[in-house]
């Protein structure tokens, strides 16, 4: 094995630093060319939920009932757990109840009180007329203000239970925990039988109809990228473009990069949460150095050509960039335009070897 890696380094070096004389008349070649693309950059891309939630606890009770788990899919408005909810009866009924005693008292109260401003006043008429003492009509007058002072008590007091009602009504439908959209359950935080408080994690899920990509772009790119056409390749293979975009204006301080948001249509096919995409650019096209893709070797870590100069024939490493759809790819450095590099470089290594023979 390592005999055989020495020898294949070996060819490899000579064919870096030698040439050879050749007739390239019988060997495919082509020019390096300038043609003008849009400039490209990629970017990974990650699908995930616009409408993920997780709902937590607003009571303390323990749960009785679980009815969905993770991976089953929900309907809003599910109910998805329920707690015990005795405690909480027992103490809506007591308000209840002390609501209605209260409201009893305030009806008799409401009705002395009638009866006081009623002897008030009839005392009042006699005392004009001279006809009872001051002490008299003071007396009737305090009754009426006692019975008025009870009557403002008893309300104040069936405010505050009608308050206490209305919180135990509200905290006996926090036992009930509801899907707040449709979607899929993605975790469960607790189990039966445990006791749950105020802000405790329950169940997590999320919606599978409103998805998004989300990818990060450079600093240095962010200004071209924005202005640029953006192409999604979906793992289905399928394309979208103009797509709603979100920019969020806030670089992450590690990276020094920004997140865009891409929108997707809703209710797409084979598309969820986690999977992985390719984010592709689209800026202003510009002339950039290409050779034919089937002209490109490539040998373990290095990248090169044959090319074809004044009858001689040369191994040349190169620096590939972007690989384009109609079948060219960019040359960053080892070759000038104008050159000729060998288009079936299968024909030339043997050319070659046989001239090293």
């Amino acid at each position: 094995m390592e005999q055989s890696l020495l020898r294949w380094t070996a060819f490899i070096t000579l064919l870096l630093s030698a040439s050879f004389n050749i007739n390239a008349e019988g060997l495919p070649h082509t020019e390096a060319v300038y043609k003008n693309y849009a400039r490209q950059w990629t970017y990974d891309g990650s699908v995930e939920a616009i409408n993920q939630a997780t709902v937590s606890s607003r009571v303390s009770a323990q749960v009785a009932e679980i009815f969905y788990d993770v991976n089953d899919r929900v309907e809003k408005g599910a109910l998805i757990l329920r707690f015990n909810d005795e405690e909480i009866k027992t103490r809506l009924w007591q308000a209840e109840a002390n609501l209605l005693a209260e409201q009893a008292q305030l009806k008799e109260v409401q009705a002395r009180y009638t009866e006081a401003a009623a002897e008030a006043k009839r005392i009042s008429d006699l005392y004009q007329r001279k006809q009872v003492t001051r002490s008299a009509l003071d007396k009737a007058e305090a009754d009426k203000a006692a019975t008025a002072a009870r009557v403002n008590v008893l309300n104040a007091q069936i405010k505050a239970r009608q308050a206490e009602v209305e919180q135990a009504k509200v905290e006996l439908s926090y036992t009930e925990v509801r899907a707040p959209y449709a979607g899929v359950m993605t975790k469960r935080w607790i189990e039966v039988g445990e006791m749950a408080t105020p802000g405790q994690r329950l169940m997590s899920g999320l919606s599978l109809n409103d998805l998004r990509v989300v990818f990060s772009v450079p600093q240095k790119q962010l200004t071209e990228v924005m202005a640029a056409k953006l192409d999604v390749l979906l793992p289905s293979g399928e394309h979208l473009t103009q797509l709603d975009k979100t920019f969020i204006p806030a670089a992450d301080p590690q990276t020094h990069s920004f997140h865009i948001r891409l929108d997707l249509p809703q209710k797409i096919n084979d598309v969820f949460p986690g999977m992985t995409t390719k984010v592709t650019a689209y800026g202003r096209e510009q002339p950039v150095l290409v050779i034919p893709k089937q002209a490109l070797v490539k040998r373990s870590e290095v990248d090169g050509v044959y090319v074809l100069a004044k009858q001689q024939l040369v191994f040349r490493q190169v620096r590939v960039g972007m690989e384009y759809e109609d079948g060219w790819v960019e040359v960053l450095s080892g070759i000038d335009a104008g050159e000729q590099v060998m288009t079936q470089p299968d024909r030339a290594l043997v050319y070659l070897q046989q001239q090293h023979d």
